[in-house]
């Protein structure tokens, strides 16, 4: 695969930071540091544009909190003025990072998404009798930096723009030389990428019936038992010895008995919500409602939020949760 070159002109360009500042304010217009970035935007889009074309772009300096839904989480986030240089630089590496994506990789990728990771699992829950359900143990925390490096260099040959992607990975670290942010942008396009190697060794050398991954949750589907252990082998020597990495305990199970796989049940006959799926989807709904008698929230934003919650469980079969949930909170 042919390396790029001559990207840095294009992510300094100053249309571009300003798309930038755009993506980085979604979500974010009343944080107090996007407020001020607005207070002066024209001075303030030079300024970073400035700061990527010096390649002194002070990376680091993460705000620090913890979230426990649907796991607990260190998340950790960036300045504002960071956020919109990362954002620069994604506009166009992302496309790059993307090229060696296999098509059954459904994290963070335009098209793809938890959904249509589901789906595709529950129509080879239909075919194949057997799966070999893996993660890697504190993916996050425990990236290789040099290793993350190398995958990069092999997509990018421009020493400028290399200059800014190592200075973000090398912004933060769990232990010396490892971990990613989880929080930056940066940090899921680099994780996603850091498995593509893994994709295609599984896929080209092991050649299992079929196989998706979602960030680092992968499934491995075969008419054999005895194959998919011998195939568990080699996958978790290729991830010690590749990627410096550790695999979770693996999951064998019969799909018949239901596959477990991104909060939801998936089963030959059909795609099932897990209990922990219906107790946090039944917490987010009283949570609405909460907020909505006090008055933090309009109805109007009531109705949003609750439309956001139930069309991430709609693909399954909730008919009747979502119908005794609401009945439940009106009265």
């Amino acid at each position: 695969m042919k390396r790029q070159n001559n990207l840095f002109e294009q992510i300094t360009d100053y249309n571009n930071v300003r798309l930038a500042f755009l993506k980085a304010l979604r979500g974010n217009r009343k944080g107090l540091a996007a407020i001020r970035f607005c207070g002066n935007i024209e001075k303030n889009l030079i300024f970073v544009r400035e700061k990527l074309q010096s390649l002194d772009c002070g990376w680091g300096a993460y705000r620090s909190f913890t979230i426990k839904e649907p796991k607990i989480r260190v998340i950790n986030t960036a300045p504002f003025r960071q956020r919109v240089m990362q954002h620069a630089i994604m506009n166009l590496v992302d496309p790059i990072f993307d090229r060696p994506m296999i098509s059954n990789s459904y994290a963070c990728r335009k098209g793809k998404g938890t959904h249509a990771a589901v789906q595709y699992a529950f129509s080879h829950c239909k075919s194949s009798p057997y799966f070999l359900k893996l993660d890697i143990r504190k993916y996050f925390d425990t990236i290789h930096h040099e290793t993350l490096k190398m995958s990069v260099r092999r997509l990018i040959k421009d020493t400028r723009v290399l200059f800014l992607l190592n200075g973000v990975i090398d912004s933060y670290e769990t232990t010396p030389g490892r971990g990613v942010p989880i929080g930056n942008l940066t940090s899921q396009f680099f994780a996603n990428l850091y498995l593509a190697g893994m994709d295609h060794f599984i896929l080209e050398k092991l050649h299992p019936s079929a196989y998706c991954r979602y960030m680092d949750d992968f499934i491995i589907w075969s008419p054999s038992h005895t194959e998919l252990k011998t195939m568990f082998t080699q996958i978790n020597e290729y991830v010690n010895q590749n990627l410096k990495l550790t695999v979770k305990q693996p999951i064998f199970g019969k799909t018949g008995a239901g596959l477990p796989f991104l909060g939801f049940l998936i089963k030959d006959k059909g795609i099932f919500l897990l209990k922990k799926s219906k107790k946090r989807f039944k917490k987010r709904i009283k949570e609405i409602n909460v907020s909505l008698f006090s008055g933090a929230i309009t109805e109007a934003r009531a109705a949003e939020k609750a439309r956001s919650a139930c069309s991430a469980i709609n693909i399954a079969r909730t008919k009747r949760l979502r119908k005794s949930v609401f009945e439940t909170e009106s009265v």
